[in-house]
């Protein structure tokens, strides 16, 4: 009995190599992080959870993310945190809004789940183009992962979100782990020699 080889149907073998090779080259709490949004985004459940990235804690990942520390990395203005997380797309902004309502927000300004108008005042004060449809926004956003419906037209955070926000994001993360993102700018060399004239 020989499994059949090229009928067109992808073998798990040939998926395992293929994200085998997507992941080579990243930090091991990377490549976790990316399994992780993968299983979570495909509504898929190992028998034995995932390993937590910072440390073997029984709690589940949401309970991880350094949103309850207080520190520099905080901010209760929208627009100085979504400056901060730099989201590099509308749907990411809806998960760093939500992010934000939910734990960086003055405790009176807290809100559990955002909506269409919420979305329109967060890009408004943080300095964001407006779309023209935030409600579509938000439902690819939930498509995507970021986040889960709460009903009436409202989202939650969802921990893929959580995670994205807090871990992956700049500001939390390592910003070596991010690719193309310049984390600080270090002007460290001066134009030196032929342009500088000397007067005497």
């Amino acid at each position: 009995m020989s499994a059949p080889s090229d009928t067109g149907t992808k073998s798990p073998l040939d998926a395992a190599q293929k994200i085998v090779s997507e992941l080579a080259g990243m930090t091991p709490e990377h490549q976790l992080l990316a399994l992780r949004f993968s299983m979570e985004t495909l509504g898929l459940r190992l028998p034995t959870p995932l390993a937590p990235i910072a440390a073997p804690l029984p709690h589940p990942p949401q309970e991880m993310p350094p949103h309850t520390a207080p520190g520099a990395d905080h901010s209760t203005d929208i627009r100085s945190f979504t400056a901060m997380k730099s989201p590099k797309s509308d749907q990411q902004f809806t998960a760093v809004v939500a992010y934000f309502y939910q734990f960086e927000a003055k405790p009176d300004e807290r809100k559990d789940s955002i909506d269409a108008e919420i979305m329109k005042e967060a890009a408004r004060l943080a300095g964001r183009p407006q779309v023209s449809r935030w409600n579509m926004t938000l439902t690819n956003a939930k498509n995507a992962g970021y986040l889960d419906a709460a009903g009436g037209g409202k989202f939650k955070l969802s921990s893929v979100g959580e995670n994205l926000v807090a871990i992956t994001l700049p500001g939390n993360g390592s910003p070596s782990g991010n690719k193309g993102h310049a984390a600080t700018k270090k002007p460290k060399k001066k134009p030196q020699g032929k342009n500088t004239k000397k007067k005497g």
